[in-house]
């Protein structure tokens, strides 16, 4: 292809993965930490979360803190996750009309009997109290699950690590997607638009959480389609000259026999978002190549912590963040002077 001339734009894209999102969060620490600026930055499901949590952090963190905060605080304490091995802080019950008053009263509880709620844990035993009076209230709380169309719903905890208000005056260009069932294609949100509700939205997985309703259209999760937002960026920014992609797994690491019903839960629901993911880099890679530097971040778990991967334990959060800022140094050092 004949190369077009570009304003030099630099593109991030955030995939989706739950806990996997750890590996993104450490990559882009360490990139924030060697002062990489992005013109662009994208998410689907997890990776919206993590790209507003950055972009735009909450209760006056940096940015650095704001990831930092999310992989230490979405975890949930090890001692609980070994018997519990479900992350009851992002996926509370379903309780229908009764969610709003669901919130409300675990909002009081948990102010009443747990100092620093929210806050990020000073140390493991204050996070294992939080944890489990949160279990616990958690379980005394309504549910209509036999009555739903889904098992739970997204916990009502984005404000805390997101501003929202202040998402629109971020310097960067930001987008995050969703799944426009009613018209059943992709539709990307841009910093304009973006509120709280938009990114449950686009991380409304079908039996997992109900869908969402904005300005009566449907929407749902929005890695069924598009894990990445290779076309909606380049769409609206034909200018991108070197596009980061984050999230890359071999997902025949993953494919293993499932430990639990809480394990084979995780692997039904990651394994198809990696493939889709892997597929849409060889097609982007396909169409583009020589016309864009398209950089990918290799992510290498080591074979001893690969079947923990995909937990929610607070320990697998915080050692794949690590992983992920060594792999973030390596790839600014042998890709530096594309990123500079």
């Amino acid at each position: 292809m004949v190369r077009r001339k570009k304003t030099g734009k630099k593109a991030l894209l955030l995939g989706a993965g739950g806990p996997v999102g750890g590996l993104e969060a450490g990559a882009l620490i360490a990139l924030d930490e060697m002062g990489v600026k992005f013109d662009v930055i994208s998410g689907a499901c997890i990776g919206s979360v993590l790209t507003l949590a950055y972009t735009s952090p909450a209760k006056g963190r940096t940015r650095r803190e704001s990831l930092e905060y999310w992989c230490s605080e979405t975890g949930v304490s090890d001692e609980i996750y070994k018997f519990l091995p479900t992350d009851f802080k992002v996926f509370q019950k379903q309780a229908g009309l009764f969610n709003p008053l669901t919130d409300k009263w675990l909002e009081t509880m948990v102010r009443q009997f747990s100092w620093g709620f929210g806050n990020t844990s000073q140390n493991d035993f204050q996070r294992l109290y939080n944890d489990a009076l949160l279990c616990g209230l958690t379980a005394l709380a309504p549910s209509i699950v036999p009555f739903s169309t889904s098992i739970s719903r997204i916990a009502p905890w984005l404000a805390n690590l997101i501003d929202f208000e202040n998402v629109k005056d971020v310097p960067e260009e930001i987008y995050i997607n969703a799944l426009d069932i009613d018209a059943k294609k992709i539709v990307l949100f841009d910093k304009n638009q973006i509120t709280e509700k938009h990114v449950l939205a686009g991380s409304s997985l079908f039996f997992v959480c109900p869908q969402t309703e904005i300005d009566g259209k449907w929407y749902g999760e929005g890695s069924y389609i598009d894990t990445l937002n290779f076309k909606g960026i380049i769409g609206r920014h034909d200018d991108i000259e070197t596009i980061v992609v984050m999230n890359i797994l071999n997902d025949k690491d993953l494919i293993r026999r499932p430990e639990n019903i809480y394990d084979a839960y995780n692997l039904s629901i990651m394994l198809p978002f990696i493939t889709i993911a892997d597929d849409d880099i060889k097609i982007f890679e396909a169409k583009y190549k020589g016309d864009r530097n398209l950089l990918k971040v290799q992510f290498e778990i080591p074979e001893e912590h690969l079947r923990r991967a995909m937990d929610w334990s607070v320990s697998n959060m915080m050692r794949l963040r690590d992983i992920g800022y060594e792999e973030g140094m390596k790839f600014y050092q042998a890709n530096k002077a594309l990123l500079d």
